[in-house]
């Protein structure tokens, strides 16, 4: 063998034991480079998390989570994931066959101090049947929003017949807090383990927000949020009357935020918009309590200019030909530029007679 090519056998084992060294210390390197890289690219446009699945459908798989166990629906897909009287927010229908079962906590990490979000939970029970044989509660930020909630009994209450898996979703605000993180707890509370199958975190504002005042949600609303201010109160004797009266309802909402309400001064700050974004902002009043016009009557000012002085629901109502013995809605739309701030503000205030009362706030994006 010429000496050009030959090869000291020591050398070549001491070539091949540093190679050995810099492969190891390449792959720990590269390795914690990849445990490092959070799960989803792109947190601060929102994520969506398939707990104890491998994601898909615009999901990333199970991450930021410790406590409980995957577990997946036995016997193939579920039979109502997304059922409109529960589900605002249709998601994969391969995400609702996954959940973490048992107490757990989760760590959304990578967002945006100070930005809002809203917050969508899904829930599927597919081992029980009736209503309390599972029941536990959320935290979100420390903050309790689900007190024994109860999956089918809660599918039941909108009309499923608990035979079958029912997808149920609930929505919340949250406020990433100053380390750029959500944090969710799900924990054992009247019955059995918790349950869920999705979180979603997607900017609460940046396509409109709606605000159920005085409630908890659903159809596309979030729970109250965002003000301070007057009391939550609901409508006595179920469900309203003409709620969408076409009349004076122009863009109808979901009937159950109807039948709740915020009565008395209050104070509402929306953040998360974009400073100089133009929106409709739609106010929706209902007014259980009177039956003649001038019984209650305010003023309301949205970005501190003053849009309704003396606003009479029960009169709006009457002038557009409703009885007044019954409970009508009235809605009321007006422009909006978004302040310096990001933030919009609406002021309910006494004026004539009584006290405010207002349903919902829905800013709906025109630029």
């Amino acid at each position: 063998m010429s000496k050009r090519f030959a090869a000291h056998p020591a050398a070549g084992r001491a070539h091949l034991a540093l190679l050995a060294v810099l492969a190891l210390i390449l792959g720990v390197l590269l390795n914690g480079l990849v445990n490092a890289l959070p799960a989803h690219a792109d947190t601060a446009s929102g994520v969506s998390i398939d707990l104890g699945g491998a994601g898909g459908g615009g999901f990333v798989a199970d991450a930021y989570g410790s406590g409980g166990s995957a577990d997946s629906l036995p016997g193939g897909a579920a039979t109502f994931p997304n059922w409109g009287p529960t589900v605002a927010h249709p998601i994969a229908a391969s995400v609702w066959n996954t959940s973490r079962v048992g107490e757990s906590h989760y760590v959304v990490p990578g967002l945006t101090p100070g930005v809002s979000y809203q917050a969508r939970l899904y829930f599927m029970d597919w081992y029980f049947t009736h209503a309390g044989q599972r029941e536990f509660d959320v935290a979100v930020n420390g903050t309790k929003v689900l007190t024994n909630f109860d999956i089918i009994g809660t599918a039941i209450n909108a009309g499923a017949d608990g035979q079958e898996a029912f997808g149920v979703e609930r929505d919340f605000p949250v406020t990433v807090d100053a380390s750029g993180t959500a944090t969710f707890d799900f924990t054992r509370d009247g019955a059995d383990q918790p349950q869920v199958n999705a979180i979603v975190l997607v900017p609460a504002n940046s396509n409109g927000v709606s605000i159920d005042l005085g409630g908890a949600g659903g159809g596309g609303f979030v729970a109250d949020a965002y003000g301070s201010g007057g009391s939550a109160d609901s409508l006595p004797g179920g469900a309203a009357t003409f709620p969408n009266w076409g009349p004076t309802v122009a863009h109808p909402i979901a009937a159950s935020v109807w039948n709740t309400s915020r009565v008395g001064e209050s104070h509402y700050v929306v953040p998360g918009l974009t400073p100089g974004v133009s929106y409709q902002a739609r106010l929706y009043f209902m007014d259980w309590y009177f039956t003649h016009a001038g019984q209650r009557e305010f003023d309301v000012a949205v970005n501190g200019t003053k849009v309704l002085t003396n606003f009479d629901i029960i009169g709006t109502a009457t002038n557009a030909g409703a009885d007044g013995q019954e409970a009508f809605g009235v809605e009321r739309d007006f422009p909006v530029t978004v302040d310096a701030s990001g933030t919009v503000t609406f002021d309910f205030t006494r004026d004539g007679a009584n006290q405010p009362q207002v349903n919902a706030i829905v800013l709906v994006p025109t630029s």
